[in-house]
């Protein structure tokens, strides 16, 4: 958007009720967390071990948030934890606070203008501006947007967030895929 002044910016649209910022990080920790079958089947159909949920497994045993994911997703999708539960069980991770973030990468400065905002839901909000260093100015369009929430252990302690724990399991089946030879395009 362009305010009357000229600045560039932003106006986010309020969410809806079932927008939620919490019921995305459920939805997306739920379907990071399936696509770990989907490597042991492409592990099975190219033969890569004899045991692909063993070779899966050794990769999760070595990464915490991977466990978190696991946990999480599970309670999502059986409401709740049972006994079979297998991961994350020493730390019984859940969700924090849900949160906004606008970052302007392009800033070349390690101070970038940042807005972040918290709470389940986003009121009609809009801002516009710029910033600069010397000569040059930047204006306020090319923001990068994180919606996540964070994670907290047990004693409520921040141990991450949804979508960057994602992020690290997505990067993870792919290392499996690629320990394994398999290389995909």
């Amino acid at each position: 958007m362009t305010d009357p002044d000229g600045w560039q910016g932003y106006r986010l649209k309020p969410l809806e009720r079932a927008d939620k910022i919490t019921q995305r990080c459920k939805v997306l920790v739920y379907y990071t967390w399936h696509c770990r079958d989907y490597v042991k089947r492409i592990l099975s159909e190219f033969g890569v071990a004899s045991d692909p949920g063993e070779m899966v497994n050794t990769y999760i045993r070595g990464s915490g948030q991977i466990q978190v994911i696991a946990y999480l997703a599970n309670e999502y999708k059986h409401a709740g934890v049972d006994a079979s539960q297998r991961w994350g069980t020493d730390i019984e991770p859940r969700y924090g606070t849900p949160f906004v973030r606008g970052v302007l990468e392009s800033f070349p400065h390690r101070y970038k203008p940042t807005i972040q905002l918290w709470g389940d839901s986003i009121p009609d909000f809009h801002f516009s501006g710029w910033a600069g260093i010397g000569e040059s100015v930047y204006t306020f369009e090319d923001f990068t947007w994180t919606f996540s929430c964070n994670i907290e252990n047990k004693h409520g302690v921040v141990i991450g967030h949804a979508s960057a724990m994602c992020e690290s399991a997505f990067q993870t089946w792919l290392r499996i895929l690629a320990d394994g030879g398999i290389q995909l395009d």
